[in-house]
């Protein structure tokens, strides 16, 4: 069993005493009077430059611990410098976050907020509504319908982020038209990283492209520039230091070669 597989085990587990029926009116009631839809995809759609998506993340499997910061000193600092879009992970286990850290980062800033997590369950998708979130992550091969889950985000007027892994997963969702792909260049199975994979993959997206994962300096993130992302992810790099200064220039130099005119 490897570490996808147990966290899903956990999340079932955290989730039997819970019904999408309970919360699913109040969800429809709020997206009815939201009129800030879908704004993923309205801020991939500005070819000016790259958008930087980041993270926070106080642990993973592959890294253990990694900040000690709060989400409300983080959310700050990425209210403040060029971040485009913000990720709060809602994993409990593996990623020590949660659904209210969601909530504080949500009231804390104005920029699109996706929740990340391994939705299993239409009440979390659901329940992100509610918390004001803008987008969700819906993993291929984690997430049990990925067509209906779309569907739902749809009606919801949440962007949905379709992660995938090999050129089999994009074969498995494409004809359900995912505006937003995900590409995570780290393979759940030995949690190695090869940004080559958005590379590989980028010629069958034919849509919003985002590549998650494994980026760590200014050419790794011009290489998934010119890689066509639209997008990219960065958790544990941009927040190996607990020093707002640092984390405020290395999210600063990031930017800078995603701007479409930089070399």
């Amino acid at each position: 069993m490897n570490v996808v597989d147990e966290i899903v085990k956990n999340k079932k587990q955290l989730l039997k005493n819970k019904s999408a029926d309970e919360i699913k009116q109040k969800a429809h009631d709020y997206a009815s009077t939201n009129d800030k839809k879908f704004r993923f995809q309205e801020k991939l759609s500005d070819a000016t430059s790259t958008k930087l998506i980041c993270e926070y993340k106080p642990a993973s499997p592959s890294q253990g611990d990694i900040s000690t910061l709060s989400v409300e000193d983080v959310i700050e600092i990425y209210d403040t410098t060029p971040v485009d879009m913000i990720s709060v992970l809602t994993e409990e286990s593996y990623f020590k976050s949660n659904i209210e850290n969601l909530k504080k980062a949500v009231k804390l800033t104005d920029k699109p907020v996706l929740r990340k997590d391994f939705i299993i369950d239409e009440y979390m998708i659901y329940e992100a509504v509610l918390c004001g979130a803008s987008a969700v992550l819906l993993i291929n091969g984690v997430c049990p319908d990925i067509e209906d889950y779309l569907n739902l985000c749809h009606e919801l007027g949440i962007d949905a982020i379709v992660e995938c892994h090999t050129l089999n997963d994009i074969e498995d969702v494409i004809e359900y038209d995912p505006k937003i792909i995900g590409i995570n260049n780290r393979d759940f199975k030995d949690l190695s990283i090869d940004l080559e994979t958005t590379k590989k993959l980028s010629e069958y997206i034919p849509n919003y492209m985002i590549s998650e994962s494994g980026v760590k300096t200014e050419h790794d993130a011009r290489k998934l520039r010119n890689y066509g992302a639209d997008g990219v992810l960065i958790g544990t790099s941009v927040l190996k230091s607990n020093e707002k200064p640092e984390i405020e220039h290395y999210i600063n130099k990031i930017k800078h070669v995603l701007r479409k005119n930089t070399l």
